[in-house]
């Protein structure tokens, strides 16, 4: 059946708007009543801010006074300390995909360190995991200091481009 349509052209476009701002408030709210009432209310607001503004567009401006509306109703409905308790679920812990991600760069790392040739990987090892001096490290391997730092500086070279190599990669397969 065919909308009944008013003589006034100001009427009918008022009752345009209301509908469409009544879609609107139904799609997002999903409740007829609901969004009849703010349909309602946008007119009511927005005919008395037209009285005292001036309105460059009256359907841009129902439009936000329905958003506003939509979201005014669901801050009501939420209780305030529910949302502050949610700052209390929230976990500081990271993300699965950063977990993931994590153990994929320290597996790639591992195998970099594993690949390294052995008395490199020995310096290595001693120096930055189990804190040996590099006096230390040269007494037990019959090396010289600087011979230790050598090796040192080349396990970090080798790690550090195969970190590189392997977020680029990374970077390349989010792309």
């Amino acid at each position: 059946m065919p909308a009944v349509r008013c003589a006034d052209p100001m009427a009918e476009e008022w009752a345009d708007l209301r509908q469409a701002v009544a879609r609107y408030a139904l799609n997002v709210t999903r409740h007829p009543d609901l969004a009849e009432d703010i349909a309602q209310q946008t007119l009511l607001k927005a005919i008395e801010y037209q009285q005292s503004n001036i309105v460059i567009s009256m359907h841009a401006l129902a439009f936000r006074i329905a958003a506003n509306l939509v979201r005014e109703h669901y801050r009501r409905q939420k209780p305030v300390a529910e949302l502050d308790a949610a700052h209390d679920i929230a976990s500081s812990d990271p993300l699965p995909d950063r977990i993931a991600e994590d153990r994929a760069e320290t597996r790639a790392m591992m195998q970099v360190l594993n690949a390294m040739p052995p008395l490199r990987r020995d310096v290595f090892l001693r120096r930055r995991v189990e804190g040996q001096s590099c006096q230390e490290i040269g007494r037990e391997l019959g090396l010289n200091p600087k011979a230790v730092e050598k090796h040192i500086t080349r396990a970090l070279g080798d790690l550090h481009a195969a970190r590189q190599r392997w977020q680029a990669r990374h970077a390349e397969g989010q792309s």
